[in-house]
């Protein structure tokens, strides 16, 4: 009976670790093939940087002046299908250029496709019911110019001092004439020399500078050194010299012959081209060709008063602003004894 116990006890053990051993390599299996069954998850895709590029907003003419930035928009694309060499990334770098061809909405402004503004589109537009201005070019100097101070865009004043001649006539004495036996009274005049008077006006308020030429620095020649010389502007900003043909001298003239030698702005002067309407362009050329003094007077940034004025004369100095005019000094009377009578001539000490 103990020998039967203890086969039965036999048994069931090999039976538990049987059972123990084909569970275990069921799990392995099943494991196994579910490994075996996962597809693998691939990467995800580098992304692709994307960078900023300057495109039309709106159908967009040639010749149109890009100075509105309502008229470009800024978008992001793909760094792959950005050209570096021939398109922008900067609304600031196309403002102010003008378009050669036209170019749809959606489409890239391109650097071959623009070209640098001329005068004539930087002049302004004329607001409703105001004169269309003109470019004008003026001649100045260091004292007319505000001392080189003036910038694109500046607004400025110009003030012009007129020369007037005038004859002085005096009464003269009065001659007793008989005509036809009759005693008549004619009083005589006296022509005298002409004097001349200063009258001063600002004549154009608020002109706007479109361009400033500037003459060209010369450049020194091998072994040269480069001179701090001061030169004498000219006295004023009136019409330039011209030689005995009525031309402009624009360079040093030779001892024989009067020819010109080409050249740029001499130094110390400069031309200020202004925005101008035809009456100020009238103005003013009127007050050149009287050879009247013209200066710039410079305005604020935010100045766009227009101030009336009275100008100015000797006599409205005297009477609206109270300048004392001076009195002749009486003369030097000299006695009979001061000039007939000899004063002894002074000797010298020992």
């Amino acid at each position: 009976m103990r020998r039967g116990a203890l086969l039965f006890l036999l048994i069931g053990l090999i039976v538990i670790i049987g059972g123990l051993a084909a569970f275990l390599l069921l799990r392995g299996g099943a494991a196994t093939s579910t490994t075996s069954q996962t597809p693998e998850v691939p990467p995800p895709p580098t992304a692709v940087p994307l960078v900023s590029v300057v495109q039309a907003r709106v159908d967009l003419e040639a010749n149109t002046l890009l100075n509105d930035p309502s008229l470009l928009d800024v978008v992001e694309v793909p760094v792959t299908e950005f050209d570096e060499a021939n398109e922008f990334s900067n609304i600031n770098d196309v403002l102010g250029k003008l378009l050669i061809n036209p170019v749809v909405a959606g489409q890239s402004i391109r650097k071959d496709n623009i070209r640098e503004a001329g005068l004539a589109q930087r002049i302004p537009t004329a607001e409703p019911g105001q004169a269309q201005v003109k470019a004008y070019p003026l001649i100045v100097n260091s004292l007319s110019g505000v001392a080189d101070q003036v910038a694109v865009n500046d607004f400025v004043d110009v003030i012009a001092t007129f020369s007037v001649e005038r004859q002085i006539i005096r009464p003269g004495p009065v001659q007793v004439i008989t005509v036809n036996d009759v005693d008549q009274l004619v009083q005589e005049y006296q022509y005298g020399e002409n004097q001349t008077f200063f009258s001063t006006k600002t004549i154009i308020q608020r002109a706007q500078v479109l361009q400033i030429v500037r003459p060209a620095l010369p450049a020194p020649t091998e072994g040269e050194e480069t001179t701090t010389e001061a030169v004498t502007p000219p006295a004023s900003s009136s019409l330039p010299q011209v030689d005995a043909s009525g031309q402009p001298i624009t360079g040093a003239q030779t001892a024989e012959g009067g020819a010109t030698t080409p050249s740029t702005l001499t130094e110390g002067v400069w031309v200020v081209v202004l925005a101008l309407t035809d009456q100020e362009i009238e103005l003013l050329e009127f007050a050149l060709q009287s050879q009247a003094r013209i200066v710039l007077a410079l305005r604020g940034a935010n100045d766009d008063a227009i101030e009336s004025t009275s100008g100015v004369t000797l006599d409205l100095l005297v009477r609206e602003y109270g300048l004392p005019l001076p009195r002749p000094l009486p003369p030097r009377v000299y006695g009979e004894d001061e000039v007939f009578v000899p004063e002894p001539t002074p000797t010298p000490l020992p």
